[in-house]
């Protein structure tokens, strides 16, 4: 079967605006920024920049996720635990590593200086809970960052 002039210029335009779209949907992905104060929920080994752009901002990565809360429906002696591993750059400056702790639906703060900048992360959960059943499911952090005031 052949194509006329007209069906293979519509099909070649279809076809690199859709492996364009591809493309600008993954360089969106890896480089996201979101205003201070947003909730983000982030994996082990993702990354958000916060604030309004990488220049100024501060780049949150996921280090770690251990979740070692009781599963639902097992009766432990300890009620565990979730903690996440965090690192916080900026761009040519160095790195602040953090944990923060969740006992069970309380959410953990910590402030931290980096740059002469004051900040404060909060962990505000750790999902899925823990479960008998599901067992080695990817644990996912939700997190925000805000800056305080500087000196």
């Amino acid at each position: 079967m052949y194509l006329n002039n007209l069906q293979s210029f519509f099909f070649g335009a279809t076809l690199l605006g859709l492996v364009s779209f591809v493309a600008c949907e993954k360089t969106v992905e890896t480089n996201k920024i979101v205003p201070f104060g947003t909730k983000v929920e982030l994996g082990t080994a993702e990354s958000v920049w916060f604030g309004a752009d990488t220049l100024n901002g501060v780049e949150i990565s996921i280090i770690a996720i251990d979740d070692s809360r009781c599963p639902i429906g097992v009766n432990c002696i300890w009620a565990g635990e979730a903690r996440v591993q965090f690192n916080a750059t900026q761009l040519n400056s160095d790195t602040a590593s953090f944990e923060l702790r969740l006992p069970t639906a309380k959410k953990d703060t910590l402030s931290f200086k980096l740059n002469q900048n004051y900040y404060q992360a909060v962990l505000f959960g750790v999902k899925p809970y823990p479960s008998a059943q599901q067992k080695n499911a990817k644990s996912r952090a939700t997190i925000s960052l805000k800056q305080l005031a500087s000196n």
